[in-house]
């Protein structure tokens, strides 16, 4: 959710609705449609709600539905403030800093535009309470993210690393991980309204002992009206622990204001 436009509604398959007060279907948020993010925040005044529901198909255990409400506040110049949290239909089997029902405070703050020969550059930081299932200590979260452009292609790279205020059993006391995207408006020049997104990732295993869940993503994010913009992705782990997601799905909703 970023900049002067928001997200609207659109159907896939299997898909989850997600519900989300966006601002622009060219700005990605976490997770909307898949894991990566720009180096842009939203403007100064303005509000956005974001809310929906990530399904996944694990390799091992049961499907899991996770409903991800969030609101986003463009607090200051060049700042965004969040507050978000991760509700799941299976909470006892969640491990790592996302545990089911924490309450989640970060920030979001672009440190320059792009140019010519710069990237634009942002740095997240995040404060994860126990207020969860099975929750304990507060998580500390620190990502860099970058954005470039190359004509109408936009590259951004997220790297990130994450503290685990108590770790649990054979939890890691921390992990890092990486994304890479690229995006690119479909149908330009002569529409405006469509942008796809593809990804790559990896990160830490929550666990001790296990591989690194890596995997692929694909999503697109259409602009509805000026105030609304829907998005919809799918993606896999490829390789990582028992219990990765050989398929997950998202589909979500924006309306800014």
């Amino acid at each position: 959710m970023k900049r002067n436009t928001s997200r609207g509604v659109v159907l896939f398959l299997l898909m989850v609705p997600t519900v989300v007060w966006a601002l622009d279907h060219d700005n990605l948020d976490p997770n909307r449609p898949i894991a990566i993010e720009d180096a842009y925040v939203v403007p100064k005044g303005e509000i956005g709600v974001e809310g929906g529901l990530l399904f996944s198909d694990r390799k091992r255990g049961d499907s899991r539905l996770v409903f991800q409400p969030q609101l986003i506040i463009g607090a200051f110049n060049n700042t965004q403030l969040e507050l978000s949290s991760d509700v799941s239909t299976d909470p006892r089997s969640v491990v790592g800093d996302d545990k089911s029902g924490n309450l989640t405070v970060g920030a979001l703050y672009n440190f320059n535009t792009e140019t010519l020969s710069l990237p634009a550059f942002a740095a997240r930081v995040q404060l994860g309470f126990p207020t969860g299932v099975s929750a304990k200590g507060v998580d500390t979260a620190l990502t860099g993210v970058m954005t470039r452009s190359f004509g109408q292609w936009r590259t951004h790279v997220n790297v990130g690393y994450t503290f685990l205020g108590s770790p649990q059993g054979m939890e890691r006391v921390g992990a890092y991980r990486v994304v890479a995207a690229v995006s690119y408006p479909l149908g330009y020049p002569t529409s405006f309204r469509d942008t796809i997104i593809a990804n790559v990732f990896t990160r830490q295993s929550d666990l001790l002992g296990q591989r690194n869940p890596t995997g692929i993503g694909i999503g697109l994010r259409h602009q509805v009206s000026s105030r609304v913009v829907a998005d919809v992705g799918i993606g896999s782990e490829l390789i990582g622990p028992a219990d990765r997601s050989v398929f997950f799905s998202t589909i979500g909703l924006s309306v800014g204001f």
